[in-house]
């Protein structure tokens, strides 16, 4: 098993509803520069799917609030049970997705993937 990518904006949120949401994860501060909430950017919720041909479990990735244009969401910490990084396979998925809608991989990556480093951005604010 290779090693776990940490150097990105990318978490899995477990909510207090049960959902697993998938997406670029940030704080919201406030003027003290407190932590008043947290952003969800790009979300999509995760469910496992049926059981391939080869055995693994098929991942399904559905927007989470297919409703509205809007791709980012603003909860409170009383919302959000736990807040980890996801496998490398489900990660290198999403970061996939995330450039087929035109988000630069900057916004993704505070450290490119061959070790350069650069400024975190969008998600990192």
């Amino acid at each position: 098993m290779s090693e776990l990518k940490q150097n990105h904006f990318v978490r899995i949120v477990k909510l207090v509803t049960g959902d697993n949401v998938l997406c670029l994860f940030g704080d919201v501060k406030g003027d003290n520069e407190d932590i008043v909430g947290y952003r969800l950017i790009y979300p999509y919720v995760l469910t496992l799917g049926e059981r391939n041909e080869d055995g693994d479990i098929a991942i399904n990735y559905t927007r989470f609030c297919p409703y509205s244009p809007v791709e980012e969401h603003r909860i409170s910490g009383s919302h959000i049970i736990s807040v980890v990084f996801p496998d490398n396979g489900v990660l290198d998925n999403y970061v996939n997705r995330l450039v087929e809608l035109g988000v630069d991989t900057n916004n993704i990556f505070f450290e490119e993937p061959n070790g350069n480093s650069s400024e975190p951005t969008e998600a990192g604010e």
